[in-house]
């Protein structure tokens, strides 16, 4: 375990916390002046912990994506109602009879923020770096299902030229796949999938050099409706509207000043004092919804999410390589109280990873049951907590996931008497962490981009870049495996149902509750959707202030 740092990084926090809320006031009357043809249309925004890193290609973190929604535009983007893919930088696509190639028509007018030209071209450069192996995204087995992208990114092929991504004009994109797949224009809509510019890249670096300047002001070129202009670690992110975006006529906010706000508590009371129009973290403090919903109810927004809150348990590392171990905690859960007392904000208790939708309905064993949890520790050796090993509960640092970190440590503690220790670590660290599978205990949380199962599930196949909980069931994987290309929907959602049922059997991990999502917005906040897959709109968003206050001051 990583103990040895966890005191320094405790202290670093609280210095954070209070430097964070320090760093607002000093933004919020700073004497950087706006250079917007519209200061009005200066949109101030908390949006949870500092990104881990805003290269496309190497994000996964809901901050990191929050942001990136803004300042790169992928081919495809999904209707916030419908879930459906929709264009963007790609005008229209076009499949073949067969399912199996996928043509991308690009936007003629689509530029980078430099001025210069956005091809075809420039996406196969960018699916030859998500595709490279030193990247190493989290998400790019999702896309084994391109000809020969399998191949390219474990290193069996070093010739990108066998991959199925080639411009067959300057802008037309194609893609080739193994087998007809019902979900990849919507897979396409994803932010990690977006471009980068090939010379930007070549001039810090090697293509697959992951530790490149390239994301460092002034240095980022992007093409969506922003570009980021000044990062600040810790205290700002400057985003200011890029007037070579194809449809930059439409975006009517000028400046956007996104603050990484990790403490829910410091965020809500900038809100509060008018330091933001908007309290985009996802969470508030529980004591707070009750307030707000009475007397100011236009300023909060509780979003259903499809999303699921859970424990990772490190499935090939004792205690927990033991499968009734990891079920002995599972059991100890009571969610409806985690849910009820402490979480709030209409979540719901959750004991299935992935949410039901059409066709998809899985049956879970899970259940809160004291009694089968001790039975189940007893099983694996650990009789009333005999013998079981010290071990820590890693959370990021959040007021609401300590909140529930004690509530499950004291049931652990009740029902199978075992001592779990628990550990805070800011953002970077805790992903990196969970990445490196260097944490036996560890919160979990997922957040579908397109609303479906298999955006959960494939996660936990083998060797997956987001199976934090290194599971292994090569059952489990033949069945997504099945589902990711069939066509029928019924056979389908038959296949996640099995798949589903066997994560949870095996206890891989312990779903708790499933997400919602709390937010707070100024009245004059116009045009803001907060969907269910957390995506802000910002192309869309603008303020008037012709019925309110006057707005937070950048300047």
């Amino acid at each position: 375990m990583l103990n040895r740092k966890s005191f320094v990084r405790k202290i670093n926090t609280l210095a954070f916390s209070l430097a964070v809320a320090f760093a607002a006031l000093l933004v919020g009357c700073s004497s950087d002046k706006s250079t917007s043809q519209d200061p009005e249309q200066t949109l101030h925004m908390a949006f949870g912990a500092e990104p881990q890193t805003l290269d496309p290609h190497m994000a996964a973190g809901v901050p990191d994506l929050r942001l990136l929604a803004a300042i790169i535009e992928p081919l495809a983007e999904l209707d916030p109602h419908t879930y459906e893919a929709v264009p963007a930088l790609a005008k229209s696509w076009d499949i073949s009879e067969d399912g199996l190639v996928y043509t991308f028509h690009l936007r003629e007018n689509a530029k980078w923020s430099d001025g210069t030209p956005l091809t075809a071209q420039d996406f196969v450069f960018s699916w030859q770096r998500i595709l490279s192996p030193a990247i190493g995204g989290y998400y790019v087995q999702d896309y084994y299902n391109i000809v020969g992208a399998e191949d390219f990114n474990t290193g069996k092929s070093e010739d990108f030229t066998s991959v199925g991504v080639k411009a067959i004009s300057n802008h037309a994109l194609q893609f080739t796949l193994l087998k007809p797949d019902p979900l990849f224009a919507k897979r396409m809509a994803h932010e990690t999938v977006g471009p980068v510019q090939p010379a930007t890249i070549l001039k810090f670096g090697n293509i697959d050099d992951a530790t490149s300047k390239w994301t460092q002001p002034p240095n980022y070129v992007s093409n969506g409706p922003f570009v980021m202009t000044r990062w600040e670690i810790n205290k700002v992110i400057v985003l200011e509207k890029n007037p070579h975006y194809w449809d930059a006529e439409n975006v009517k906010l000028e400046k956007i000043y996104a603050y990484p706000i990790e403490d829910i508590a410091t965020e809500e009371r900038m809100f509060r004092s008018g330091q933001i129009h908007v309290a985009w973290g996802g969470d508030i403090p529980t004591e707070k919804i009750e307030t707000y919903q009475k007397e100011s109810p236009e300023k909060i927004i509780i979003t259903p999410m499809y999303g699921t809150y859970f424990y990772i348990f490190n499935n090939q590392v004792a205690p927990f390589d033991n499968a009734d171990v990891r079920r002995a905690f599972t059991y100890a859960l009571d969610r409806e109280m985690l849910t009820s007392k402490i979480a709030k904000g209409g979540k719901q208790p959750s004991t299935t990873l992935s949410l039901p939708v059409p066709h998809f309905n899985p049956d879970s064993p899970i259940e809160y049951n004291p009694q089968k949890a001790a039975e189940y520790l007893a099983k694996a050796g650990y009789p009333n907590g005999e013998g079981f090993p010290q071990i820590a509960l890693l959370y990021n640092t959040d007021e609401l996931h300590k909140k529930i970190a004690v509530a499950a440590q004291q049931m652990w503690k009740k029902h199978l008497n075992v001592n779990i220790t628990l550990e805070n670590q800011e953002w970077k660290f805790f992903l990196e962490n969970r990445k490196n599978k260097t944490f036996t205990l560890a919160r979990g949380g997922s957040i579908s981009t397109f609303a479906d199962p298999i955006d959960f599930l494939q996660s936990y196949m083998t060797g997956h870049g987001m199976n934090d909980s290194d599971y292994r069931n090569s059952d489990f994987d033949a069945l997504v495996n099945k589902a990711l290309y069939e066509l029928d929907p019924v056979k389908r959602g038959a296949y996640l149902e099995e798949a589903e049922e066997l994560l949870l059997n095996d206890a891989a991990i312990a779903p708790v509750l499933t997400y919602t999502e709390v937010f707070l917005k100024a009245p004059e906040v116009k045009n803001a959707i907060f969907s269910a897959t957390a995506k802000p709109n910002y192309k869309d968003i603008y303020l008037d202030f012709s019925t309110t206050e006057k707005q937070p001051q950048s300047e």
